[in-house]
């Protein structure tokens, strides 16, 4: 079984003869929400797989299947170092380094700079020695980085010009993130369509929760200002609903308030909410996907029926519930 054909014969978006499309919806917002019990990353590595497959597939250029096409992906790290992603990657059959090559695959780290305080104290060793510069450190002590990515802790642009570009106000600072993520978004978008007109671009965010829990002070304008910024992406897919749609990670039980969620979810055009079995543990079954989509005509929510799942080493298997794995 194939969740894009599940999701995908759900919202009728079928081939000529009837059949679900197995390809990610395009022209999607779409949030993942698991628990500590049932944890969802494995969705974000399922994605990026089926996403370098289509661009490696023989007949990826073929008429069928030019619309199905994804050009690549735009992945902003918050919760994992680029490390974690090649490691899985290398496990699902992709290089990341490859991909970028290619132009499939670009990262943004979200992250602080691995192993930053190595460099900052040895400044100040150097300084105290009366040294100007010394031989670059070793990729370990630099941190792991195959191509050049982009980062978010340095050179943040003002959202507007009526912000002070020596304020330190942490809701200023979240703002000016949230302003670079979202043109690294779309810059990387039109990157990719000047070169392939049909390529579709799949914006990932593993882990909003990062963002959102920025200004512990005053967590309600962190909400509001992220949710703002959802809103810009959401209207950036809409416009070109037919190259992109957008992926994120969500862990609700995080957060002690569920307002924020609860708009998560309200703007969201199709949320999967991971969990585990009701009826304990299986050694066959490792949890459950219950989806909730949004009918745009009514723009009314409805239940899509759930499927189970099992992750494997290399994998990842989908299946009907009550059906056997085949």
């Amino acid at each position: 079984m194939d969740l894009f054909s599940h999701l995908n014969w759900y919202s009728g978006v079928t081939t000529e003869e009837g059949e679900p499309i197995k390809s990610i919806p395009t022209g999607k917002l779409i949030v993942i929400s698991d628990t500590l019990e049932s944890e969802g990353s494995f969705l974000i590595h399922y994605f990026l797989q089926s996403i370098f497959k289509s661009t490696t597939t023989p007949n990826a250029n073929t008429t069928n299947n030019t619309n199905n096409t994804w050009g690549g992906s735009c992945l902003l790290g918050l919760n994992q170092s680029l490390y974690n992603y090649f490691n899985i990657g290398r496990k699902l059959g992709y290089n990341l380094t490859n991909e970028n090559a290619k132009g499939n695959f670009t990262f943004i780290n979200g992250l602080s700079t691995p192993y930053q305080w190595i460099i900052e104290q040895r400044v100040q060793q150097l300084e105290e020695q009366g040294l100007d510069e010394e031989p670059p450190l070793d990729s370990i002590s630099q941190g792991f980085a195959p191509f050049p990515i982009t980062h978010l802790n340095s050179n943040i642009v003002n959202i507007s010009s009526t912000v002070s570009s020596t304020s330190t106000s942490n809701n200023n600072e979240l703002k000016n993130i949230l302003q670079k993520i979202y043109n690294e978004f779309i810059n990387d978008h039109k990157k990719r369509i000047q070169k392939n007109p049909s390529n579709k671009t799949l914006f990932i965010i593993d882990g909003l929760n990062i963002l959102s829990s920025y200004n512990s002070g005053n967590p309600s304008g962190s909400f509001m200002d992220i949710v703002y910024f959802l809103q810009y992406c959401h209207n950036y897919i809409k416009e070109n609903s037919n190259t992109c749609s957008m992926l994120i990670l969500f862990h609700p039980d995080c957060d002690e308030d569920s307002k924020f969620f609860n708009l998560l979810q309200y703007e969201a055009d199709l949320t999967i909410n991971i969990t585990n079995l009701k009826s304990g543990y299986s050694k066959d079954i490792d949890g459950q996907l219950n989806f909730i989509q949004k009918d745009e005509k009514t723009n009314t929510f409805v239940k899509v029926n759930p499927i189970h799942y099992q992750a494997l080493d290399n994998s990842i298997r989908f299946f009907s519930m009550g059906s056997r794995i085949q």
